[in-house]
């Protein structure tokens, strides 16, 4: 037996213990790059368990980024990046310890970088410029449409966007929630302009207490954009509400394979502070690791609304409130292991009661009636994949319109045409009574696929009242029509 037990220790330990390649990458593109060691410019990635101050020497790449392939057992490690020779750690030529932690990345109590490296996962870290959490150090700036928002403006909740969660799950919505989510009016609604989630001291369904958890599953589902939903938190032991997102096709597998986003939570034995996080298969603590994530404090998340935000590409995501940035989660190209999200998520709303995590301090009973309420919610998406998604449709030749985009739209609505061969087109917009609210041409010089534009304003200048629209595209003897609605 002792045999056994020693012959299955060994084998774990060649396991767990074997070396794997990983590939550290910085952009240097904008700095002075300092002499190391030696007589002669140099760049070091630094940690405690990566050659301690010392660090490890990388290559010049001659296009700016330094990088080195070196082999480390796996485990978590913290480090930094340093330009040139260094008199102590975190002086001169180490990176910034403030811009590492407004930017979101910094880990610890000495404001390092952190990565987990899995034994036969080579991984690569980076690229980052330095002394940032960018992935490289040109700031391009992204131009964002809106392609979907509610406003609550209307006298009812709009199920044409939001659905329900509703019941208590499995084993309380794997978090061990105390509250049962209903449809019901007393649990959301539209109060002055706003969504109100209210959760409720309430015997029902076999639960104590009431709330709602509103979904846009298949209603609403994107992939990549800002998403930024105002709102007003709950306060109180025992709440846990959260502004949130699921993948819609669970590409990767359950929960956590294909991912969880965290814009928002809060929960109320901790006043204040406002958490963002990443949940993936590598990160998450159903398997005991820790999931990437910041924090801000925000005094009166529960008197004051705040705009809540994520900004998520390919690259990254970014999490801000009320414009300050304070967390970023990188994508180091590993695998759906480490990023699983590239692929449709949605968004969901809802105020927890109890719970692993909300309920570590119990429920206060006295708190009820407790409320989240929402301003708005709303959607932007690069204008480039807006136009990337219009250019790969598949629109047949002769004069034809493809799908409006966003439709309903706010502020600009993007129709993509086809023509046969060049020539003028005439483009006119009629309310749904058939009265013409404006009308323009437009010359082309060649055929193929083109887009126009309609940003909402009338002849006069005025933007339009909310509602449905026609626009009509002719050319010669052959006219189209699509309709649209505006939001406002």
């Amino acid at each position: 037996m002792n045999k056994i037990i020693i012959f299955i220790f060994l084998i774990f330990s060649l396991l767990f213990s074997q070396p794997t390649e990983v590939t550290f990458m910085v952009d240097m593109s904008q700095q002075a790059v300092q002499a190391g060691d030696g007589n002669y410019p140099a760049v070091y990635v630094s940690g405690g368990n990566i050659n301690g101050p010392a660090g490890l020497e990388m290559n010049d790449d001659g296009d700016g980024t330094w990088s080195l392939t070196t082999e480390l057992n796996p485990g978590s490690y913290t480090y930094k990046f340093r330009n040139g020779y260094y008199n102590y750690w975190d002086g001169p030529g180490w990176e910034s310890d403030q811009n590492l932690l407004a930017g979101g990345c910094a880990s610890g109590q000495y404001n390092d970088r952190i990565f987990t490296l899995i034994a036969n996962q080579p991984m690569t870290v980076g690229p980052f410029c330095f002394g940032s959490c960018e992935s490289n150090c040109v700031n391009d700036s992204i131009e964002y449409v809106l392609v979907w928002s509610d406003e609550f403006d209307s006298s009812n909740i709009d199920i044409s966007k939001w659905s329900y969660d509703v019941g208590t799950g499995d084993w309380g919505w794997g978090n061990g929630e105390a509250q049962y989510y209903t449809s019901n009016s007393n649990n959301s609604f539209i109060e002055d302009g706003k969504l109100i989630i209210q959760a409720l001291l309430q015997n029902y369904g076999g639960a104590n207490y009431t709330s709602a958890r509103m979904v846009t599953k298949n209603k609403g589902d994107w992939k990549y954009g800002r998403i930024e939903i105002r709102a007003k938190l709950p306060a109180g032991t025992g709440t846990w509400p959260a502004i949130w997102m699921l993948p819609t096709d669970y590409v990767y597998g359950g929960w956590p394979n294909s991912g969880e986003i965290d814009i928002m939570e809060h929960v109320g034995f901790d006043p204040g502070r406002i958490h963002g996080t990443a949940h993936t298969d590598l990160y998450n603590w159903f398997d005991g690791s820790q999931p990437p994530g910041g924090s801000i404090i925000i005094s009166d998340f529960n008197s004051e609304f705040h705009d809540y935000i994520l900004e998520w590409t390919e690259n990254s995501m970014k999490w801000f409130v009320d414009g300050n940035q304070y967390f970023t989660y990188t994508n180091n190209n590993q695998g759906w292991s480490r990023w699983p999200f590239d692929q449709d998520f949605h968004l969901l709303l809802n105020i927890a009661i109890g719970g692993t995590w909300g309920g570590q301090q119990g429920i206060d009973d006295s708190i009820f009636p407790v409320r989240l309420e929402v301003d708005y919610v709303r959607v932007y998406e690069a204008s480039s994949q807006l136009l990337s998604e219009i250019e790969t449709d598949d629109v047949p030749f002769g004069l034809e319109l493809g799908n409006a985009y966003p439709n309903p739209f706010n502020h600009n609505v993007i129709i993509p045409i086809t023509l046969e061969k060049r020539g003028i087109i005439s483009i006119t917009i009629f309310d749904i009574k058939g009265q013409m609210i404006t009308s323009w041409m437009n010359r082309f010089s060649e055929g193929g696929k083109k887009i126009i534009y309609w940003d909402g304003i009338n002849r006069s200048g005025e933007l339009v009242s909310a509602g449905t629209y026609f626009i009509r595209v002719t050319d010669t003897d052959i006219s189209k029509m699509k309709k649209i609605v505006y939001l406002k």
